[in-house]
């Protein structure tokens, strides 16, 4: 017999944790993807969610098929984007009573570990809200294996990329710590704290959200944290292709509404002006002379869309 004090304390040392994979039309990417989650073990309570975006290829029935009974899927009418999309279910997380929510992209495929190597940060690091560890590459590089991500840095200008991107795994010099952000392709967030800072900013549809998050839980006072022994593998592109159109138009309207909110107020002006002055002016004629077309439709819309999002982001600062 275990006396009642050992059970209650073994309940308490055991998180509860959200796991959310938002898909859309990701049929290819499903199964791995939770089939790595659903493997970590470790001293966790885990539920899994898929939030599926509209999808119209046969994930729907691929997840009743071979995931009913392991995983809560919630179906949306049509894509409604990463954030909003998570938001969904971390709503449900909140709601739940949930300590931890984990975020993990359909293209990512966690390695054993991963999530209890997170929790024994968050444990460690109480003012940690935001928690990520080290993405690598699905594919090799060169074949060597190489980092996608150890966290986001962010520039002056209020630019964020992949920390240590490229850097081939063997000569990585990376120890646990602070970082500027963290990436969604997989993270570890506190909800008790989150409920503090609010959740997703449902004007992203697609990047830098994961920016804004980390920058409004570092504004309000709490650590963004990197754990180098959690690893994931990213397929990169899988969602998006690398390069496209529509990549460039969500990333350039989107840094341009992160700026106008997070950066000090005489420079988020001067870098919203300057960056849509530059790509109306710079960029975009550089892509027609180079008759890329597509490319330079998508800068010309991502400065107009983009202005028009700053615009919103600068009424939240006062």
């Amino acid at each position: 017999m275990i006396p009642m004090e050992s059970k209650r304390a073994q309940e308490i040392t055991r998180p509860r944790v959200h796991a959310i994979v938002v898909n859309w039309n990701g049929a290819a990417l499903l199964s791995p993807c939770l089939a790595a989650l659903l493997a970590q073990e470790g001293a966790f309570d885990l539920h899994v969610v898929v939030v599926d975006n509209g999808s119209t290829d046969n994930s729907p029935e691929l997840l009743a098929r071979d995931f009913r009974d392991v995983v809560e899927t919630i179906s949306l009418e049509e894509n409604i984007g990463y954030g909003r999309a998570n938001n969904v279910a971390l709503e449900r997380a909140l709601g739940s009573g949930a300590e931890f929510a984990l975020l993990v992209n359909n293209d990512v495929e966690l390695a054993p570990g991963y999530l209890a190597t997170l929790l024994d940060a968050a444990r460690a690091q109480p003012q940690a809200a935001l928690l990520t560890g080290t993405l690598l590459f699905r594919e090799r590089h060169e074949g060597v294996e190489s980092v996608n991500s150890t966290g986001l840095t962010i520039d002056w200008f209020g630019r964020a990329r992949d920390r240590d991107f490229l850097v081939p795994l063997s000569v990585l010099q990376r120890a646990d710590g602070v970082v500027d952000g963290v990436s969604g392709g997989a993270a570890l967030l506190r909800c008790s704290l989150l409920a503090r800072f609010g959740l997703f900013d449902p004007d992203y549809f697609a990047y830098y959200e994961d920016v804004d998050l980390s920058l409004r839980a570092r504004a309000a006072g709490y650590l963004c944290w990197y754990a180098r022994a959690a690893t994931a593998h990213h397929r990169f592109g899988a969602t998006f292709k690398a390069g496209s159109a529509q990549q460039r138009y969500l990333l350039g309207r989107n840094h341009l509404r992160t700026a106008a909110r997070h950066l000090p107020e005489l420079r988020a002006a001067a870098v919203v002006a300057g960056t849509a002055l530059y790509r109306v002016g710079v960029k975009a004629p550089r892509e027609l002379v180079r008759g890329r077309f597509d490319l330079a439709a998508a800068e010309l819309r991502a400065t107009g869309g983009g202005l028009l999002a700053a615009a919103r982001a600068w009424r939240l600062r006062r």
